[in-house]
């Protein structure tokens, strides 16, 4: 049973069968109840997807994971959270990955088919994973409604609008002000600074250490691809070099972690001989002992936020402003106060 058989048998077109299914008001009454009553003697359920389609919507988001190897636990919570808002509000999510370089012209960026905004497969996107500025240039020329997470956008300083992000400048202030709380003056901080989100927590370190008239030490290059190599090889690298260092800010619960297993192999322990904060909060290390001391914040509210922004531009919100998230100390057992 389809649309044509019902519009045959109602002797109508089958653009008038789907405005009275639509309730649209330009259907006579008389027209209208013929329909219904064909409908009801056909038994005809109608297919939601072509009515969304013959609207010119589809109620429809895609979440993209862009350039990341692992659907990590951060981004499991934000899908999460854009899946329940947009289940509330009658809105579909689907997913996919996407790879590409930064290097790649806007123009010239063979994204996936159901970003382009002909042909109706989705209302709009959301940007997950870590993303440049030549997608974003690219989804806005397709005239897509989006929203990006910001924080992994490498030119954190292009996000101008539609983009949710969480206060890592503030998180970093809140984890160095803590160890000073606890006692410490020498504290490291340890991340790879290429990175922009690393970057912004370091800026924030030595920010606070200068105030409060301490000095701040680092190590902020690249030693190793992985954030737990990192953070095993930074910690050896401080051992060696004879300079006190008795807490450790890492710009990474990854790096925490590495820390944390670096200082344990050398007799140092975590947090008797060494105190440690991570950043992020991710339930990866729930279970590691000690717990990690990190920053975090509610991650389904990411993923709440994307989807509201996306949704008031589907529906003819224009461009949005950005929704900065606020982020919170979660105390570990990787801490300690300096006797």
């Amino acid at each position: 049973m389809n649309i044509r058989e019902v519009a045959r048998k109602a002797k109508v077109g089958i653009g008038t069968v789907s405005r009275v299914l639509n309730g649209h008001p330009s259907v006579s009454p008389e027209v209208q109840q013929r329909v219904m009553q064909v409908i009801k003697e056909l038994n005809y359920v109608p297919n939601v997807h072509a009515q969304r389609m013959w609207k010119g919507k589809t109620n429809t988001i895609c979440f993209i994971l862009a350039n990341r190897e692992v659907l990590l636990s951060l981004h499991a919570h934000i899908i999460r959270g854009v899946e329940e808002f947009c289940s509330i509000n009658n809105y579909s999510v689907l997913f996919t990955t996407y790879r590409y370089s930064p290097d790649t012209p806007a123009g010239e960026l063979q994204i996936p088919p159901i970003l382009r905004r002909e042909g109706g497969v989705v209302d709009g996107v959301i940007l997950g994973g870590m993303n440049y500025p030549n997608l974003l240039e690219r989804i806005r020329a397709e005239k897509m409604p989006y929203a990006l997470f910001g924080n992994n956008l490498i030119d954190n300083e292009g996000a101008q609008s539609n983009a949710v992000l969480f206060d890592d400048v503030d998180g970093a202030e809140q984890a160095t002000e803590y160890l000073i709380r606890l006692g410490h003056k020498d504290i490291w901080f340890i991340g790879d600074i290429c990175w922009p989100w690393n970057n912004r927590r370091w800026n924030s370190f030595v920010k606070v250490m200068k105030r409060r008239k301490l000095e701040p030490r680092a190590v902020t290059q690249g030693l190793a691809q992985s954030g737990h190599q990192l953070g095993v090889q930074a910690f050896r690298q401080i051992v060696e070099t004879g300079e006190p260092c008795t807490a450790v800010f890492a710009a990474s619960d990854y790096i925490a972690a590495g820390v944390i297993e670096a200082a344990d192999q050398l007799g140092r322990k975590v947090p008797n001989d060494l105190s440690v904060v991570g950043f992020d909060a991710l339930d990866e290390f729930l279970f590691c002992r000690p717990r990690i001391t990190s920053v975090g914040t509610k991650k389904e509210k990411i993923g709440e936020y994307c989807a509201l922004l996306a949704i008031r531009q589907i529906e003819g919100g224009g461009e949005q402003p950005n929704v900065r998230i606020p982020m919170k100390l979660v105390e570990g057992g990787s801490c300690a106060p300096r006797g």
